[in-house]
């Protein structure tokens, strides 16, 4: 068999591993010698399947320690996003269309599941937004924290896989769509569009909560419009 099948075949076994003994994040797996041993394979053929699975964000890799199970991370689906975007298969407009879908749903389940702490720090997550006000790295900066601080209300870890995920191949076009609102009387109204969402959370409304979601995500994408339209991008009709 070719090497990469052979390495292919340690992930899967690995996997099964992981499933079979019901590890959490932090538990070992077999070492280097176990897997040696147990699967008659080469030392680099393992070390290969360990790369690709601390790739996937599936094994934490450490010098001189064996594998353990990592923590869910969204590092791996940015980059199929990221690379998505850069060889044009998706768009930002397609990404956005998809994270208004993801946080609609977000902030409606938020309302219904939040704790008081939760909205506690929702609301100072707010105050944070209007701290950096006009300072675009600052500000894109705390829009995540705050759009991360409601998928953790919600209190289902998916959503902010997904959300960052989505929301990291946008820096650029996000950053881009604050120069579109620098020359815009309507700048301002992007911390009112976030302060709907923050009220209609705290105030445990799911439909008001999803109605300003979908209105923050319309102007953004009317941002990116504004911005593609102004960098001679936007698509000819």
């Amino acid at each position: 068999m070719e090497k990469t099948t052979l390495s292919a075949q340690v992930c899967n076994y690995l996997l099964n591993f992981i499933d079979k003994r019901q590890l959490i994040p932090g538990m070992e797996v077999p070492s280097e010698m176990q897997l040696i041993d147990t699967l008659g394979v080469s030392r680099g053929v393992i070390r290969e399947a360990f790369r690709s699975l601390s790739t996937l964000g599936i094994l934490e890799i450490s010098s001189g320690k064996r594998p353990r199970v990592d923590t869910c991370k969204p590092a791996a689906m940015e980059t199929i996003f990221r690379n998505a975007m850069a060889t044009q298969q998706i768009s930002a407009q397609q990404i956005l269309d998809v994270r208004c879908a993801l946080e609609m749903g977000c902030a409606e389940q938020a309302a219904q599941c939040g704790s008081a702490e939760d909205f506690f720090t929702l609301r100072q997550q707010m105050k944070m937004l209007r701290h950096v006000f006009g300072d675009h790295e600052q500000f894109i900066i705390q829009d995540s924290l705050f759009h991360l601080q409601i998928s953790k209300a919600s209190g289902n870890p998916l959503y902010s896989l997904m959300i960052e995920a989505l929301r990291t191949p946008l820096a650029n076009s996000i950053s881009a769509g604050l120069d579109a609102r620098d020359a815009s009387p309507g700048y301002e109204s992007i911390i009112q569009l976030h302060q709907h969402i923050v009220d209609a959370i705290c105030d445990r409304d799911p439909a008001a909560a999803k109605l300003a979601v979908a209105r923050h995500f319309a102007s953004a994408t009317q941002a990116l419009q504004d911005a593609a339209f102004r960098s001679g991008t936007a698509p000819q009709n």
